[in-house]
């Protein structure tokens, strides 16, 4: 079989793609690569973690808005951490931002936090440890 090296990049939906490329800069340290303009508008941002994730915001404000749907714990993007200690360490992070976030929790596969970002997109910080089918 081919081998799948990864995943490539993921795109989210923006109702501001300037505000929403300041947010992912600011709260979880991404770069900004390439901003795409159509006609007298901005279109698309390119933006990258250190990490190596590939982020892509599209100006697509309906979409954006319908995007916050996600019931209960169901995130848009899910970022690795790499132990529970480190999702603490995200925990502070966030309190101090000033970022809307829930408490770290037990989850499938780890343990999990949700921050709400930019047009109420649900986005979860992950953990691989303590794998267990309990949780949410």
């Amino acid at each position: 079989m081919p081998q799948i090296s990864g995943i490539h990049h993921v795109s989210l939906p923006a109702t501001d793609v300037m505000r929403s490329t300041d947010w992912f800069e600011r709260v979880f340290g991404f770069s900004c690569l390439l901003i795409k303009e159509e006609e007298d508008r901005i279109a698309m941002a390119t933006m990258e973690h250190p990490a190596g994730v590939l982020l892509y915001l599209h100006q697509v404000p309906q979409e954006a808005a319908a995007a916050s749907w996600l019931p209960g714990p169901a995130s848009a993007l899910a970022l690795a951490v790499t132990d529970r200690p480190a999702l603490m360490g995200w925990d502070s992070r966030l309190t101090d931002l000033g970022v809307e976030h829930g408490q770290p929790r037990e989850a499938h596969l780890g343990w999990a936090l949700d921050v709400i970002g930019p047009d109420g997109l649900r986005i979860q910080l992950h953990t691989r440890e303590d794998l267990t089918s309990e949780g949410a």
